[in-house]
């Protein structure tokens, strides 16, 4: 079989590959529809554009199911899974943060879709993070996820982890003329 093109919907990849369901498809079936909406709401945090998390997340799947029959094995797929998607979504945001950073517009952040029962100020303050602090303010706050897994699904180590999420502290502190505390751990 031809590799699929990153834009093939996942539900069209699974059509094209099965003549019926075996248990490993309903495995990946299963994990997709319990895992998709979560995952696509974290890489939403980090890339701020629904549109283009969902894009993210569904080629992060596509990925996965295209590996599914060595992936199926591991502890956790979710989490490589995942990991693929924020890191798609920290490149992303990245691109558009360093066009934004060359273009340095006088416009303040705005959000078109914003998430409910979410101060707008702490969002603002979380957009102008960088790309990498803002997913692990993200996933550290957000998703509640402890710091070793942040790290991997970021591809850093632990200990740089908690140096960035230091530092966007700080950052997001200074933003929202607030006090910094290290109980964090």
């Amino acid at each position: 079989m031809d590799k699929p093109t990153t834009g093939m919907a996942v539900e069209e990849l699974l059509v094209s590959r099965a003549t019926g369901t075996d248990r490993s498809e309903r495995e990946f079936q299963t994990l997709f529809t319990s895992t998709f909406p979560g995952v696509a709401s974290t890489v939403f945090f980090i890339v701020q554009d629904r549109a283009v998390a969902e894009e993210i997340t569904q080629e992060a799947f596509v990925q996965l199911l295209v590996r599914w029959r060595r992936l199926r094995h591991y502890d956790r797929p979710d989490l490589w899974v995942r990991r693929v998607a924020v890191q798609r979504a920290q490149r992303e945001r990245h691109r558009t943060w360093r066009r934004r950073e060359l273009e340095r517009t006088a416009a303040p952040v705005t959000f078109t879709e914003e998430p409910v029962g979410y101060d707008d100020e702490v969002l603002a303050a979380v957009a102008e993070l960088a790309p990498k602090q803002r997913a692990i303010v993200v996933l550290f706050y957000y998703e509640d996820r402890p710091m070793e897994e942040i790290a991997e699904l970021v591809g850093c180590s632990v200990s740089a982890g908690w140096s960035q999420l230091h530092t966007a502290r700080k950052r997001l502190a200074a933003r929202l003329s607030e006090e910094v505390t290290d109980d964090v751990r």
